[in-house]
């Protein structure tokens, strides 16, 4: 059961401080038993916490009892400051000024501590006021809880470091009085100090050091915190120190779009839940700042309570001030190390594309790199092949979802995309649920995605193909466009090492692939052939067309052209996966068998080589044409030397003219 908030903690604390000093853990333990009270001992201690007006007159009248002190109610006032002296409130009383300027407000100050009684100032003048205390209806007078307030206005001037004040207790309601009534006589700080040879104590400064160290050690807590959520804990459990009130309540969100972090106090769950959907407005009762800093709104601190003086809204205002300037620091140091995170992924993207040879391995690079850095749960590298894109690489996609994309082809007339992609815009895009671009919307669906983050991998009037980040929940916006810059530097290297790859294709082409018929030209041929005699047995077949000259001479280059490439494919067609096929120049072609299998199988490849020349080759416009050759092989051992096997198969090739069959050497 919920205790009433009828008496603040700070009155338990000091009755059970009282007694523990003059009667030990003992007398406390017999006091709460004699007043009924079944908590632990430190649970009276809690400043924070409040009781009903009957657990203070019970444990009053207990006290009484236990100690044999009937004024136990005064002596209890008379200490309490003693006894909290680092309450958030004294701090706030200090700051008015006088036992004068406290008197204005005392019924504000009073509903700090007690909801079950008024007081208010009846007169007042130099030194001397006049003070109404009246018990609400329902509630039974107690001469303890007169003596209480008694002692407690004794305090007033003690509080600014004064002599205590007198009070006379004129009227009383134990006694039938409509209230009770005190006059209240204090002396002068200058009088005081010009008669008293005591020192009198800065209580005001003692009070303002502690807040002073109590920021100190924040601000170095702060400082030592190395995470937004850890600033934030320390922000709320100090200001609800600094500051006294019934409730505290902190909503932040460290960074846009990351999740808030909700601390609070004195408040249930529910509670917490209900206050933190929406910043709550200042009104009666509640005191309300922002956590912001000059460019960037972070959340907001909550204290509730009756009243607040204007030093607690000062006090309360410098922590959300810590906050925000905690926030900034930490997200400028995690910017910072962001950033240099992202610059060594570019140093290494760009060690790892120097090694990259195709565009496969340049795309398999870039894909890796984007999903690590932009903390994708996905992300692929789709290439142009023909008038489509492809994928070429996937990163953290998982098998199911590589499957589906393994398959997908991009065509201009799918989707818009394919139209912007080719327009070289340059713009990143993003896509998500509220995209109008049906396929955009059936790809999300299909790979389980929120968000794509698209760029172009390409260089002006030369695009590529293009790079994508697939998340599988919504982005924030701002991280999104933040995400794409960085996405756009990756794709740029990628192209760069593409077209380096391209030309680096192109030479290799030149070197070694015959520019007519698409095979290995004879420079590829030899080199391929060292490196079979190296590994092991093998076979080489020569084939050389009969009769090309004529039908050159007859045809005209073209035709002669187009009987190589006609050739060419015959060939290609004939033999093994693995195997070789390579023009040696003019109408000389070769292949390259490896392994025992293949040194085997030669006189079944030979047969399928004279019959790939059976039916005729035609070129149009002109007639038909019969192609016959001449197919002559042999077998090869490890480490014999090239030149000795492409001899034996010379031979054997010549051998074969003018007869019906190949010839094997």
């Amino acid at each position: 059961m919920e205790t009433m908030r009828e008496t603040a903690g700070v009155t338990l604390r000091a009755i059970l401080r009282y007694v523990r000093a003059r009667g030990g853990d003992g007398a406390v333990r017999l006091m709460l038993g004699l007043a009924g009270e079944t908590e632990p001992p430190e649970a009276y201690d809690d400043a924070r916490r409040w009781w009903s007006y009957a657990t203070k007159v019970n444990v009053l009248e207990a006290a009484a009892k236990v100690l044999g002190d009937p004024a136990v109610g005064l002596h209890v006032g008379q200490s309490a400051l003693s006894y909290n002296r680092n309450h958030p409130l004294r701090l706030g009383l200090l700051l008015l000024g006088g036992p004068a300027q406290l008197l204005k407000v005392i019924a504000t100050t009073s509903a700090r501590f007690n909801t079950t009684a008024d007081l208010a100032i009846v007169s007042s003048g130099r030194g001397t006021a006049t003070v109404r205390f009246q018990l609400r209806a329902g509630y039974r007078p107690s001469r303890f809880d007169c003596d209480y307030t008694r002692g407690l206005l004794t305090q007033l001037p003690v509080l600014y470091g004064r002599a205590a004040a007198t009070v006379a207790h004129d009227e009383c309601q134990v006694d039938g009085a409509e209230a009770c009534i005190y006059t209240v006589r204090w002396r002068s700080r200058r009088w005081l100090r010009r008669r008293t040879e005591e020192p009198v104590e800065d209580a005001a400064g003692d009070v303002l050091a502690g807040r002073i160290e109590l920021l100190q050690r924040t601000v170095a807590e702060l400082v030592a915190a190395e995470r937004p959520e850890r600033a934030l804990a320390v922000v709320a459990e100090r200001a609800r120190h600094a500051v006294d009130a019934e409730a505290f309540l902190l909503v932040a969100s460290p960074a846009p779009g990351a999740p808030r972090q909700v601390h609070g106090y004195g408040l249930s769950d529910s509670e917490i839940e209900v206050l933190a959907a929406s910043p709550p407005t200042s009104f009666a009762g509640t005191l309300v700042v922002d956590i912001a800093a000059p460019e960037r709104y972070y959340g907001y601190l909550v204290a509730f309570c009756r009243d607040f003086f204007d030093a607690e809204r000062r006090m309360l205002d410098a922590y959300a001030n810590l906050a925000a300037v905690a926030l900034d620091a930490l997200s400028a140091r995690a910017a910072a190390a962001d950033r240099q995170r992202f610059a060594d992924s570019l140093l290494d993207l760009a060690r790892r594309l120097t090694a990259a040879r195709t565009a496969t391995e340049v795309a398999e690079v870039t894909a890796e790199t984007v999903r690590a850095v932009m903390a994708a749960d996905s992300a692929s590298v789709l290439l142009l092949s023909g008038d489509r894109l492809r994928l070429a690489a996937n990163a953290g996609g998982g098998e199911a979802r590589e499957r589906q994309a393994r398959r997908l082809a991009v065509a201009r007339e799918d989707t818009a995309l394919f139209e912007r992609f080719q327009a070289g815009s340059g713009r990143a895009r993003v896509y998500d649920r509220s995209s109008t671009d049906l396929y955009i919307l059936g790809l999300l669906d299909t790979f389980g995605h929120d968000t794509m983050l698209i760029v172009d991998i390409a260089l002006p009037g030369h695009p590529f193909g293009i790079l994508v980040a697939a998340y599988d929940t919504p982005q924030h916006t701002a991280k999104a466009r933040e995400t794409t810059a960085r996405m756009q530097g990756i794709a740029d290297q990628a192209a760069t090492v593409l077209r380096t790859c391209e030309l680096l294709e192109a030479n290799w082409r030149l070197a070694h692939v015959d520019a007519l018929t698409g095979l290995a030209n004879r420079r590829a041929f030899l080199a391929a052939l060292d490196l079979a005699l190296e590994a092991g047995d093998g076979a080489v077949l020569l084939v050389d067309l009969d009769g090309f000259k004529a039908v050159n001479d007859a045809l005209g280059p073209a035709a002669g052209d187009e009987v190589l490439v006609a050739v060419a494919a015959r060939l290609s067609g004939c033999v093994r996966p693995g195997d070789l096929v390579g023009r040696l120049g003019g109408d000389e072609f070769a292949v390259l068998t490896h392994g025992a299998g293949g040194a085997a199988g030669v006189p079944e490849l030979a047969a399928r080589v004279e019959s790939a020349f059976a039916d005729p080759i035609t070129v149009l416009p002109g007639p038909p044409i019969e192609a016959r050759a001449s197919v002559g092989g042999t077998r090869f051992t490890a480490a014999e030397e090239s030149r000795v096997v492409l001899h034996r198969a010379d031979i054997a090739m010549c051998a074969a003219k003018g007869r019906t069959a190949p010839v094997l050497g």
